[in-house]
């Protein structure tokens, strides 16, 4: 099973809404269907607020699993639980409530099924929690700060997972932080580091206070797990994948061009516009404001280009996308297309709207995906591709 994270926009309609369909891939191969060039995303089930019947609703869903029963799990975090859906969209009940108890959750973040276990990292209890087949608590395991802030667990094939983690010199704020990917076993132990890279995401600053300030278009670190579980690994600071094997390390790489993509001063409004910032209070109390405040314009740097791509994902047949830049504003959204082996297949254009997937449960035919409205609204689609005329 191979999934991928974070969200982007798609207009939504209420309840449940289904659309017959033939599964991708049952007369045309992902890979030849890439090859057209042009594709769009196919919505066959859709499901909202309104399938929940007023028991429960969306609050801030930001992960989602296929279970072995084939339930689709909704990990809420600001409502501190987990929504569980049939494979037909039907609303079944939801795992768990606010607390630090056993089975209870603190902005849960990300959400894995493996060896017949549901496995929930908590932001905010520092812990993964650990549910049986019947939905009962088993244990949790603490997630220790000291090897550096986890960012997302995904878990591989054989039960073992794979924890993305970022870590900083506390002794040298205004150093760089380090990308780092961990081997964890089946129980959650540490096994080994598998890879490792330096990034510049943030700028930590004492004056005029203590924050951090965002490097815009700073180059990172961007992976996802191939079917077998290897991993696809790329540092978009300059273009190139790296496929690693868990326990071998690394196996192969291979390199693209692509024409760079210079930051424009709309892109510079839109960066400080997309800030919201944090300000201390004498009570103690912290307010938020939207937009970058000015000694945090006055300290951001911005490259002269874009870095070459902005994600990578793996569907299911181990066809790597790669999304780069667009090259101008208005333009389409895409993605580069790569066999398995490296071997370049086009540059292929999402139709009708469509975005690259994000926060994202592949499945046989076709992903389960998180849709956000303009309106704060959210939706779970599952999405068939499709060759686009």
């Amino acid at each position: 099973m191979i999934r991928s994270r974070k969200s982007i926009l798609f207009g939504m309609t209420a309840g449940i809404w289904m659309v017959a369909s033939l599964a991708f891939g049952q007369s045309q191969s992902l890979a030849d269907i890439y090859k057209t060039g042009k594709i769009k995303f196919v919505p066959e089930i859709t499901i909202t607020d309104e399938a929940m019947g007023g028991k429960e609703f969306f609050s801030l869903p930001n992960d989602l699993v296929v279970d072995g029963q084939g339930r689709i799990l909704v990990c809420d975090g600001q409502a501190n639980n987990i929504k569980v859906f049939d494979s037909k969209g039907k609303f079944l009940k939801t795992i768990g409530k606010a607390g630090q108890g056993p089975g209870d959750f603190n902005y849960p973040s990300d959400i894995e099924f493996a060896n017949g276990r549901l496995c929930i990292r908590e932001l905010m209890n520092s812990r993964i929690s650990i549910f049986d087949t019947e939905d009962h608590y088993v244990s949790s395991v603490q997630t220790s700060r000291e090897g550096g802030s986890w960012r997302s667990l995904r878990a591989l094939p054989d039960g073992r997972f794979i924890a993305e983690k970022e870590k900083m010199d506390r002794a040298n704020p205004d150093g760089s932080q380090e990308a780092v990917l961990e081997l964890y076993s089946r129980d959650l132990e540490a096994v080994k580091t598998i890879y490792t890279h330096p990034v510049l995401r943030n700028k930590y600053i004492t004056e005029p206070q203590r924050t951090n300030v965002p490097m815009p278009f700073a180059a990172r670190v961007y992976w996802d797990l191939l079917p077998d579980g290897k991993l696809a690994i790329g540092y978009s600071g300059k273009y190139e994948i790296e496929i690693f094997d868990p326990d071998r390390g690394r196996l192969a790489n291979f390199q693209h061009t692509r024409a760079p993509v210079e930051v424009t001063a709309r892109d510079k409004e839109q960066f400080f516009a997309g800030i919201t910032y944090g300000y201390g209070t004498s009570s103690g109390m912290v307010t938020a404001s939207r937009g970058a405040p000015d000694f945090v314009r006055k300290l951001t740097e911005f490259p002269k280009f874009k870095p070459p791509f902005q994600d990578l994902r793996v569907d299911p047949e181990g066809n790597i996308w790669v999304q780069p830049y667009p090259k101008k504003d208005g333009e389409s959204s895409g993605f580069d297309a790569f066999s398995r082996d490296g071997k370049f297949l086009a540059f292929v254009e999402i139709a009708d709207g469509g975005a690259f997937p994000r926060f994202s449960f592949w499945v046989k035919d076709g992903f389960w995906t998180i849709r956000a409205s303009g309106e704060g609204e959210y939706a779970i689609v599952k999405m068939r591709i499709e060759a686009a005329k």
